[in-house]
């Protein structure tokens, strides 16, 4: 089956900084529609040159996100991740055109023999958080949509 996640952008200013153009405002009958499908990566998809900023999770797998809580996403240059970092879903990414390729993040560190373990991540997981991180797994492709969201596919 092929995942998709959507991000649509919380701060303008992370627009601004991407050179975009300033973010559109979805309908309320769009933001409300629990059937909306959130479109395939196509070639109208305008480039993204990278995912600094701040993120919001609008749809997973072709649906919308319709939960009673969000979950937004932090990235810079190089990586993707939910906050707290330690509660393990931090990604290293790379962008080439419309490929996007998810790896290790470029800050994990090999820990030394002997060294103390990570600290503990004492937070309660937001429930459909694993799903966003199996979209972002799979993901091979990205584009800017009209909306001036980001689809991840």
């Amino acid at each position: 089956m092929r995942r998709s996640v959507c991000l649509t952008l919380l701060l303008a200013a992370a627009a601004c900084r991407q050179g975009g153009p300033a973010p559109a405002e979805r309908s309320e009958a769009e933001a409300s529609s629990p059937s909306a499908v959130t479109p395939a990566p196509s070639p109208s998809l305008a480039p993204v040159a990278g995912l600094a900023g701040e993120w919001r999770v609008a749809g997973i797998d072709g649906r919308d996100f319709n939960e009673p809580y969000a979950i937004a996403l932090s990235g810079n240059t190089a990586e993707l991740w939910w906050e707290p970092r330690c509660a393990g879903l931090v990604r290293g990414y790379r962008i080439d055109g419309a490929a996007i390729v998810f790896g290790p993040p470029s800050s994990a560190a090999t820990p030394r023999p002997g060294a103390p373990p990570p600290p503990v991540c004492a937070i309660a997981v937001p429930e459909r958080l694993d799903d966003v991180a199996r979209a972002i797994d799979a993901a091979t492709t990205i584009g800017r949509t009209g909306a001036n969201g980001v689809l991840i596919a």
